[in-house]
C-alpha cells in the first residue's frame, strides 16, 4: 500500500505530497488536479511496467526508457511541452511514493520542452531508489482502473485474452469478467450473503443493494469472440432483457462492482465517478461497496462529485469499525491568486467525523438551501 505520492513539476502540480489511505477518496470542482493526481499514478505503474520488461539486468545497469503519454492505461496526456508546470520552466518530471513499511522510490523523466514528442525519457542508474516501489501495489500484475467514459449498454461484449480477470478500463469486457469468475470464491469480507463466498451470488447480492432486484447472465458465443449479458429483474415477471432495455446505471456500476470482488488482497484499485447514472441512494451504495472493498485488503482511489459516495463510505466505515485515517479525503481547490491546486487532506475518526470541512467540500445543499430559504422571505415580503 502507498501512504503517499509525491509530484514535482507535473501538468498543474509544481511541488505537492499528497497522504493516501486505504480509501482515498478525490474531491473538488472541475480542472483542479485530480485527474492529474490518478495520472501520475498511472504514469508510474505504465513506467514500472516498462522497467519490468527488461528484465533483471536492469538492476544492474543504466536504464533509459521511453514511456509514452498516450495510449497504455487509458492515458491520454498529449505532448512533452504539455507535460510540466509552465511556470517552472524544467525539463525534468519527479514522481515518488511512499510505502506503507517507510520505503521511498523516485521516478525522475527527462522531458523535451523544445519540441513536441509523445513520450518522455524515464532515466536511472543502478541502485536508484526507485526499485523500492516493489513494495507497492502499484507493481502488483493485477490492477484496476475503471475510467469515467465507460462503455454503455450492450448487447455483446468482447473477449480478449488478459495476463489476470478484469472489465478492462471502460468496462469493455464486463461480460467475460462476470463469466470468467462465476464459480470462483470472493473474499470473505465482501460477503454481503449468507452461506457461500460464490463470486455471482455476492455480485447480484451486492447489486440489490445498488439496483434492487437485478439478476445477471452471461452466454458465450466463442465463435465470434463475444460474450453477451442478459439482465432480469425478480419482480417484473418478464424473461432476460438486453441491457439496452435497462439504461445506463446497470452497466456503468457493473465494472465497479465486478473489479472490486476480483481484486485480490494487496492490489490497488482506482475509480473514475462512480456514481455516473446512479440515483442518490445507489450512489450511497457504491460508497459504502468501495469501502468495504479497502478496508478488505485492496488499496481503493476514488475520484468522485458525489457528496452520497462520500457519505456512504462513511457509514461503512463506522459499521466496520474502522480506526482513523484508514479512510481519507482529499479535496482539489483553486482560486484566483493561486496558480497550483491547494490540496487539503481530511481524515476520518472512528466516530466518523472529519478533520476539515473547507469551503466547497460537499456544501453546495446547504448553500442552496440557505438560498432558497432568503428567496422565500423576499417573495413573502414583496
Amino acid at each position: 500500500m502507498i501512504t503517499s505520492l509525491q509530484i514535482e513539476n507535473f501538468k498543474c502540480f509544481k511541488k505537492q505530497t499528497l497522504d493516501f489511505g486505504k480509501l482515498t477518496v478525490l474531491s473538488g470542482a472541475n480542472g483542479v488536479g485530480k485527474s492529474t493526481a490518478i495520472q501520475a499514478l498511472l504514469l508510474l505503474r505504465e513506467t514500472w511496467m516498462r522497467v519490468l520488461a527488461t528484465g533483471e539486468e536492469g538492476r544492474n545497469r543504466p536504464l533509459i526508457l521511453p514511456v509514452s503519454l498516450n495510449g497504455p492505461l487509458n492515458l491520454s496526456l498529449g505532448n512533452s511541452q504539455s507535460i510540466t508546470n509552465a511556470e517552472l520552466e524544467s525539463d525534468l518530471v519527479r514522481l515518488g511514493v511512499t510505502s506503507l513499511d517507510g520505503s521511498q522510490g523516485e521516478f525522475v523523466f527527462n522531458v523535451d520542452i523544445e519540441s513536441p514528442r509523445t513520450t518522455i525519457e524515464f532515466a536511472s542508474d543502478p541502485g536508484s531508489s526507485f526499485w523500492n516501489t516493489l513494495t507497492a501495489n502499484l507493481t502488483m500484475e493485477e490492477f484496476y482502473y475503471v475510467v469515467a467514459e465507460r462503455v454503455g449498454p450492450r448487447d455483446l461484449y468482447g473477449m480478449v485474452d488478459q495476463p489476470f480477470n478484469s472489465t478492462g478500463y471502460a468496462g469493455e469486457y464486463t461480460a467475460q469478467a462476470i463469466s470468467k469468475a462465476e464459480n470462483t470464491h470472493v473474499a470473505s469480507e465482501l460477503c454481503v450473503a449468507d452461506g457461500t463466498t460464490l463470486f455471482k451470488v455476492q455480485l447480484e447480492a451486492w447489486l440489490e443493494k445498488i439496483t434492487p432486484g437485478i439478476q445477471i447472465m452471461t452466454s458465450k458465443y466463442t465463435e465470434v469472440n463475444r460474450v453477451r449479458v442478459g439482465i432480469q429483474r425478480r419482480s417484473a415477471g418478464t424473461g432476460w432483457l438486453s441491457p439496452l432495455n435497462i439504461g445506463f446505471g446497470i452497466s456503468y456500476v457493473l465494472p465497479v462492482v465486478v473489479n472490486g470482488l476480483l481484486a485480490p488482497r494487496g492490489s490497488m484499485m482506482i475509480v473514475e465517478n462512480p456514481e455516473a447514472h446512479l440515483h442518490p441512494a445507489a450512489q450511497s451504495a457504491i460508497g459504502r461497496f468501495l469501502a468495504r472493498v479497502a478496508l478488505s485488503g485492496v488499496q481503493v482511489i476514488v475520484e468522485t462529485h458525489s457528496e452520497h459516495v462520500v457519505n456512504g463510505a462513511r457509514l461503512e466505515a463506522l459499521d466496520l469499525g474502522a480506526i482513523e485515517h484508514e479512510i481519507r479525503f482529499l479535496f482539489f481547490s483553486m482560486s484566483d491568486h493561486l496558480a497550483v491546486p491547494d490540496v487539503t487532506s481530511i481524515s476520518m475518526d472512528e466516530h466518523g467525523d472529519l478533520s476539515a470541512w473547507p469551503i466547497g467540500f460537499f456544501d453546495q445543499q446547504t448553500k442552496d438551501l440557505s438560498d432558497i430559504f432568503r428567496a422565500r422571505r423576499a417573495s413573502r415580503k414583496s
